[in-house]
């Protein structure tokens, strides 16, 4: 006969497993995606927010305020 005690440990353990998994840092590379040629018309390279990344992407900024992301290479809008 097995201890009753046995199965709620075993569920207890994996869910505290999966908890550290799901929680453990992720790894992130600080390094521009390599890419053959700067987006048009990007005079300076920084970190700005992309809206289809939904996060901080290295990007070519513009001189109107825009910035195009070197990850999709998508624009977003300037000063209006």
């Amino acid at each position: 006969m097995t201890n009753p005690y046995f199965f709620a440990v075993l569920v207890l353990a994996s869910a505290a497993i999966t908890w550290a998994v799901r929680l453990s840092p992720r790894r992130v590379t600080a390094e521009p995606p390599a890419i053959d040629e700067a987006p048009v018309g990007g005079e300076l390279c920084a970190m700005a927010y992309c809206g289809a990344c939904q996060r901080e992407q290295y990007s070519a900024m513009h001189e109107d305020g825009s910035h195009t992301c070197w990850t999709c290479r998508t624009t977003t809008a300037g000063d209006q």
